[in-house]
Parts: C-alpha cells; sequence; structure tokens
C-alpha cells in the first residue's frame, strides 16, 4: 500500500467492485491502478466467478500488500449478471463503482470523484471513459483513445433517457451513467433500485453494464457530469465483446459460455423474450424496457420506435465486424421482434436488400478526430492498463502542447482511414441461407 495514502476516516467510503473470471494476468495491473490511490476510506473487491487461471493468487498477493484489497467469490461459476449482484451485496454505504478485470483508475480518481460530487451537489457522477486496447484486440499494437472533453456539470436525466430512446446508442453516450466503468453512485440509490424490484435485485437484464446507467438515470433529475475523467476502459483479449466478434475457437467457447449462462434470462416482452444479442440497440431498448417495468421507478421516456430499432440494428450487422457464422443468429432474433411488432415483412424486405460492408481494420496508431485523440502504444510506451492511466493523466495537463506538425500529419491518416468507408459493401454473405429457412422471405 503506498505511504502517501491520506488519513480520511472522516470521509464517505468509496469501494469499488471487480466481478471477474479467468483475468488474472490483466487483473494483475487493473489492481495496480488500485492500490496507487491515496483515499483511505477504499475498499476494492474482487469476485472470481469460478476462475481456473490463477486469480485467487493474484488477488492474494495484491492484498498482502493493500488491505483495503479483499477477494470474495460466489462458489461455482454463476455468470456475469449474477456475479455483479452478489459482489454488490458485499459494499458498505457510501459510494460505488465497478471495475472490469481489465480496466484501470487514474492516479487520484477517488479523490477526484468526491470533489466533483461534492462541488454539484449530487449522489450520480460520470465521466467519458478513455480507451485502452491492449495489443492485438482492435489493432496488432496496442492503442490508446483519449475523449477530448473538459469542465464539471449537471444533467438532466430526462434529456439524456429521450436521447437514448431516440438512438438506442448506449456505448456512445459520455453522459449516461453507468457506474460500470465510468460512473460511481451512492449506495442509497443503488438500493432504492433494488427495493423496487420483486427479487430485490439491482440487475435485472441479462448483462450489467448499460442498464445501470438507464435505471440510475431515471432514478434522480439530475446527476454531476465530469469532462476530466478518473477511469479507463481496457479491452483485452478476454473482454466478452472482443470475444463475440472474434471469429477464433477460444471465442467462440467464450461466447458460448456467456450466451449458455444468460440464457435463464430473456429479453423483454416486447423484444419477442429472445435470448441475449450483443446488438448495441437492442441492448438499448431492452434496458430502457426493463427499467421502465420498474415498480414506482420514475424515469420517463418517449416509446421505442421498432421500425428505427431494425434498421439500427442491421446497420450494425452490415459494419463487417461480426464474423459470418454469427451473422445468421442475430438476423434470426432480429426476425422475430419484428413478428412481434408486425414488421417482418418489411425486415426481411430489408435483408434482401441490405449490404454489408467489407470488414476493414479498425483505424490504427495515432490520429484525431473532433471529440477523440488516438495514440500509438508502441510509439508512446503504452503497453498495459497501468502505463495507460498514467499517460491519460499526463496527456490531459500537456493537452494545449501538441506540435502543429504531428496534429497535421495524424489528421491526414484520420481522413485517409474515414475515406476507406465510403466503399460500397457486398450484400450479406448469409443472406441467401437466411432466407432459404425463412420461406416467407421469398
Amino acid at each position: 500500500m503506498s505511504d502517501r495514502i491520506v488519513k480520511a476516516s472522516d470521509e464517505p467510503r468509496f469501494t469499488v467492485i471487480i466481478p471477474t473470471k479467468d483475468r488474472a494476468h490483466y487483473l494483475e495491473k487493473t489492481l495496480t491502478t488500485c492500490s496507487l490511490q491515496t483515499y483511505a476510506n477504499l475498499e476494492i473487491i474482487v469476485s472470481d466467478d469460478g476462475s481456473t487461471d490463477g486469480t485467487r493468487d493474484v488477488v492474494s498477493r495484491a492484498a498482502a500488500r493493500d488491505s483495503r484489497i479483499r477477494y470474495v467469490s460466489p462458489g461455482n461459476t454463476v455468470g456475469m449478471r449474477d456475479n455483479f449482484e452478489f459482489v454488490l451485496d458485499q459494499v458498505r454505504p457510501g459510494f460505488v463503482m465497478a471495475l472490469g478485470g481489465d480496466d484501470g483508475l487514474l492516479p487520484g480518481a477517488i479523490e477526484g470523484m468526491l470533489d466533483a460530487l461534492r462541488r454539484t451537489g449530487q449522489q450520480l457522477l460520470t465521466w467519458p471513459a478513455p480507451v485502452f486496447s491492449y495489443a492485438g484486440v482492435r489493432t496488432p499494437g496496442s492503442q490508446l483513445l483519449l475523449p477530448l472533453a473538459s469542465g464539471l456539470r449537471v444533467v438532466d436525466s430526462a434529456a439524456v433517457l429521450a436521447r437514448q430512446a431516440r438512438d438506442l446508442s448506449y456505448v456512445t453516450d459520455p453522459e449516461l451513467p453507468m457506474f460500470y466503468v465510468k460512473g460511481v453512485v451512492a449506495t442509497e440509490l443503488v438500493e432504492r433500485v433494488r427495493s423496487r424490484s420483486p427479487e430485490h435485485r439491482f440487475y435485472t437484464c441479462s448483462t450489467p453494464d448499460g442498464y445501470s446507467g438507464i435505471v440510475l438515470a431515471g432514478e434522480v433529475a439530475q446527476y454531476a457530469y465530469s469532462g476530466t475523467p478518473f477511469s479507463v476502459y481496457g479491452a483485452s483479449p478476454s473482454s466478452q465483446g472482443a470475444a463475440y466478434l472474434s471469429a477464433d475457437e477460444k471465442a467462440k467457447q467464450q461466447s458460448a459460455d456467456f450466451f449458455r449462462l444468460a440464457a435463464g434470462v430473456p429479453m423483454h416482452a416486447e423484444l419477442a423474450s429472445q435470448p441475449y444479442s450483443p446488438l448495441i440497440s437492442v441492448m438499448t431498448a431492452d434496458f430502457l424496457l426493463h427499467a421502465r417495468d420498474l415498480p414506482g421507478w420514475p424515469g420517463r421516456f418517449p416509446a421505442i420506435d421498432y421500425a428505427t430499432l431494425l434498421r439500427k440494428a442491421l446497420h450494425e450487422l452490415s459494419h463487417g465486424l461480426y464474423s459470418r457464422p454469427r451473422v445468421p443468429r442475430e438476423l434470426e432474433i432480429l426476425h422475430r421482434i419484428a413478428e412481434r411488432h408486425g414488421l417482418g415483412g418489411a425486415f426481411r424486405e430489408q435483408v434482401r436488400r441490405g449490404r454489408r460492408s467489407r470488414a476493414k481494420p479498425p483505424f490504427a496508431g495515432s490520429g484525431i478526430r473532433p471529440d477523440t485523440l488516438f495514440f500509438d502504444g508502441e510509439a508512446f510506451g503504452i503497453h498495459d492498463i497501468v502505463d495507460a492511466v498514467f499517460f491519460c493523466r499526463l496527456a490531459r495537463s500537456a493537452s494545449g502542447a501538441v506540435g502543429l506538425r504531428s496534429s497535421v500529419s495524424a489528421l491526414v491518416r484520420s481522413i485517409r482511414y474515414r475515406l476507406t468507408s465510403l466503399r460500397q459493401g457486398d450484400p450479406f454473405p448469409d443472406e441467401a441461407e437466411w432466407l432459404t429457412r425463412n420461406p416467407d422471405a421469398s
């Protein structure tokens, strides 16, 4: 434990929960970023969902160095949703946030969160988290994406929920107050949500991340937003999202295990009670609908337009990010949702006429766009999440000192990358097969 920890026993308790499974290598780095925190009244709880890779040993070694770290486990593998719920049960009153086993906290994060909460007088705080991709996930080398944002303000919850119902894209909304990686919340609000559930659960969807932002936004009229980040997303080969996009056998098995454990929690009835789908538009709708049905939930949002939902979902599939074997499953789920809302014929016509973009590699190296800076991990010495959190702190403090020559060079490369997205795509590769199995499509 750092010898610079501030003695602040009269300060509120902050808890960082880390539900994890088989991420020992990355978890060790994540715990390092937690131990670097100088806030005394802090607890870091790692909940191990049946790992077989030495996760407990990693946590034990970290706990021997830092008494604020604690290991818990629900026992046998219970799945992501129940592991999140289990570790949330271990949290004492105060404030809580969640990290994945490959994410990280910036130095001084807890003090920064507390300062922002006090200055705004809110119980809920969010920020735009940078994203660090380990080598081999998005690009051959590592890469850091740093959002360009600043300031501290209070956000209107109703506007955020209305935007989510319209855009159906929880991942791209920097103001959505998920306490998974990009937010922190008073446990009082967590318990208020739980009190609305007949099972006294916080998580009522199959996936826990974006749901927390939707349901918490609806519990309050407003909350705080800080343009200064306090955490960094880590994208490692063990990340569930990366696994579903991948075509290799290990990734397929990881996805199959996730789907099996999530099978008992179907999506909302308005989504035809279908099994979990990783499409962002569909997940966002599921989060909104489950939150809406909580007794007494004060959040309000416009009705979801299912024709828009289907169009957005097909657009996601058209990007070429999903490997070919994954596409038929998602088409079948979308088809059933379409039939549920009397849109089956229109959906089949969209599939018939749809174009699937040629898969292209993500933008690699350093670059710039209006809201984000891209840093080549190899060029800047950013190899893991510990490097990333220190680099973020340094980059933000020096953000105004970027040289003109390097900025122009990065901008040119970014424009060239953008131009590749204008090429005409190909038909869905599995269109014929899927339509054959659905005779009404002919």
